[in-house]
């Protein structure tokens, strides 16, 4: 009689054998989704980090990988949320754990394969963060290393020379007289960012004439005035020095002689009278600077800091002033290169300067919540760029990129006259 073989218990293991394979691969599954998240995750870093860092190209003066950059990058990732990364610069190899920056200004991870490589208006964005995985660990695989890269560059619109920041009302005033130009070859832009009706007011006889674009997003009230080319609405063109690191207050000048100054912490501000000298240097000023009628004011490679509270008042229409930018970081002022007359993001004390036709400003003017006067009759006045919270111009000036430091718009890019202050991602 044949013996029939006992299969008691083969239907459990058979269970057991099937939830084990399932579990296993609901592990793999919950690991493999995990690692997808955080690449997303790298990824938005990393393209948040080079939009960022482009945008302060031109700030760098023409050195690569500044300070600027880096500062705006790792910014860029502590406002998302993310912790202080490790940084690296120019193709280091990144190496560790926790969050890992490397910025490359000029690109160049992919070397030639990169169309842009060597390109210095370009930022390459890498970040890497490792992962702890939750059951990949039982087969050796404890964590895993997540990488992104991003590469971000300026747009093609015209730098914009003059840069009206504030979004509502009437941020623009063009009175009798006043004239926008831009010098020959600058290809400088009027940009408007107000939604207001009116955004822009022209009187009779004001004129804007630009080669670049005039972009006005609200409406323009035209009381008898002229423009070439005609106002458009095109984008909004962001804040070229939103993300810049303010000063310090640095220590009191020693060594003033007279009308003969030096830079330092000025709690009082300076009034002006006579023919005066500006040494080279940052020019902290807690309190108004005040130019009476007739005074002049001449230097190379200055910066004048307005801190809250304070402005710059004319008292007459017949000042000269004849400054220049610093053409790279001061020791005590890593953003200052390009910067000329600079406000605190607080300061909304009005900037009121009534110059002669001989004046000539080699740099930005930035005052972000302040409004910005421009008088002086019929005169030119030259100026590298304006960027203001509202303006008012009854004077005549000349808008001209090529008179910065390193011949191009700080937050502009692109070379003498051109680039743009809008940003994209390349790759």
């Amino acid at each position: 009689m044949r013996m029939l073989k006992d299969e008691r218990g083969g239907i459990l293991v058979l269970t057991a054998l099937s939830l084990t394979l399932l579990l296993s691969f609901l592990a793999i599954a919950i690991d493999v989704g995990n690692l997808y998240f955080t690449q997303r995750q790298v990824q938005t870093l990393a393209d948040s980090a080079a939009m960022a860092a482009a945008l302060e190209v031109s700030a760098c003066g023409g050195t690569t990988n500044c300070s600027v950059i880096q500062t705006a990058a790792t910014s860029a990732l502590t406002e998302d949320g993310s912790s202080a990364p490790t940084l690296f610069q120019q193709c280091a190899s990144a190496s560790g754990t926790g969050l890992l920056l490397t910025i490359n200004n000029p690109p160049c991870a992919l070397g030639a394969s990169d169309p842009n490589n060597g390109n210095a208006n370009y930022v390459e964005v890498v970040v890497t963060e490792t992962k702890p995985s939750f059951f990949a660990g039982f087969f050796g695989i404890r964590t895993a290393k997540i990488s992104a890269r991003a590469e971000a560059g300026l747009g093609s619109i015209p730098p914009s020379c003059f840069n009206v920041t504030g979004t509502s009302g009437q941020t623009l005033t063009l009175d009798l007289g006043a004239s926008i130009t831009d010098g020959p070859g600058s290809n400088c832009g009027v940009y408007v960012n107000s939604t207001g009706a009116p955004a822009v007011m022209e009187n009779s006889g004001a004129t804007v004439n630009v080669s670049g674009n005039y972009d006005v997003q609200g409406s323009v009230t035209d009381n008898g005035g002229s423009y070439t080319p005609l106002p458009t609405k095109g984008p909004v063109v962001p804040d070229p020095f939103k993300n810049l690191t303010a000063p310090a207050i640095p220590s009191a000048p020693s060594g003033n002689s007279g009308t003969s100054y030096h830079s330092g912490y000025y709690s009082g501000g300076i009034t002006f009278s006579g023919a005066n000298t500006l040494a080279p240097g940052l020019y902290y000023m807690g309190g108004n600077i005040i130019l009476n009628t007739g005074a002049s004011i001449t230097g190379t490679g200055v910066t004048i800091y307005l801190a809250p509270g304070a402005g710059i008042n004319s008292n007459g229409l017949t000042s000269t002033i004849t400054l220049t930018a610093p053409a790279s970081a001061l020791s005590n002022c890593a953003a200052c290169a390009g910067m000329l007359i600079w406000g605190a993001s607080t300061d909304t004390s009005p900037v009121n300067l009534d110059t002669g036709s001989n004046s000539s400003f080699g740099g930005a003017i930035y005052l972000p919540d302040a409004q910005l006067t421009l008088n002086g009759g019929s005169n030119v006045t030259a100026y590298g760029m304006v960027v203001a919270q509202s303006a008012m111009v009854d004077s005549a000036i000349s808008l001209n990129c090529s008179s910065m430091p390193g011949g191009v718009c700080p937050g502009s890019g692109g070379g003498s006259g051109g680039g743009s202050t809008t940003i994209s991602l390349a790759e």
